[in-house]
Order: structure tokens, then sequence, then C-alpha cells
């Protein structure tokens, strides 16, 4: 079991509940569309990372594994 640290920003996206995780994986994909309509390289990156947090954070609070959308991924295109 994981340890939730106070003052974590990952904590409390966990404490706010499935709809706030679900709504900042939305916003970041929106971000990350917007950063790269800009052609900013930069901003991109960085929204990307934080689209891929989310997920994952998003990923965890569902109870799944990065490993198994890679391996949904992976059957796709055998």
């Amino acid at each position: 079991h994981q340890t939730m640290p106070e003052n974590s920003y990952t904590t409390s996206l966990f404490q706010d509940g499935t709809a706030r995780i679900a709504q900042k994986v939305g916003e970041e994909g929106v971000e990350l569309a917007l950063a790269r309509m800009k052609d900013d390289a930069n901003e991109t990156k960085n929204e990307a990372a934080d689209l891929l947090f989310h997920m994952m954070v998003l990923l965890e609070d569902a109870g799944l594994q990065i490993s198994e959308v890679v391996e949904v991924l992976q059957n796709r295109y055998k």
C-alpha cells in the first residue's frame, strides 16, 4: 500500500476524488493540444508530461497500471 504524504499534490488529487482526477486529465489534454497549435516545443513537452502524470493518477485511481494500457496498444497492432 502506498503512503500518501501530507502537502503532496498527488495526495490532494486522490483526496479530491475520481471526478477531479478525470477533470484534470481533460484539462491537461486540452492544454497539450493548445501548446502544439502554438508550435511551442518546450510548452508541448511540459504539457505532455502533465497529461501523462495525470493519466497515471487516473489509472491508479481506477486500479489499473500503465502496462495494461501498453498491452492494449500492442495487441491492437499485432
